[in-house]
């Protein structure tokens, strides 16, 4: 992905891409959740088939905060979730007490 101009409004945003093909897959605004006693943490598996909507959904019961598991992570791209690799994630209180508000 090319790099941003200094005035980018992408430059503050999260932005979500497929590094290989540059497919752009959306902007956010980043949010910062720091670690907490709170904090679950998934391994995941071939049974979550790397979906981070799946994951959302069985902590979460709302598969559209896949992205707060993605960003408390660093995945930029949430199709590329590597089995075996183990998730910070944080409890739906505090996601609602700090992110969706």
């Amino acid at each position: 992905m090319a790099e941003l101009a200094v005035t980018s409004r992408y430059n503050y945003a999260v932005l979500y891409a497929d590094k290989e093909t540059g497919g752009f897959f959306g902007t956010r605004q980043p949010i910062n959740l720091k670690k907490h006693t709170s904090d679950l943490f998934f391994q995941v598996t071939d049974a979550t088939n790397k979906r981070l909507d799946l994951i959302a959904w069985k902590y979460y019961k709302d598969v559209n905060l896949w992205w707060v598991i993605a960003e408390i992570n660093n995945i930029s791209n949430p199709f590329e979730v590597k089995t075996g690799a183990v998730l910070r994630i944080p409890t739906y209180e505090r996601v609602q007490m700090e992110v969706i508000q």
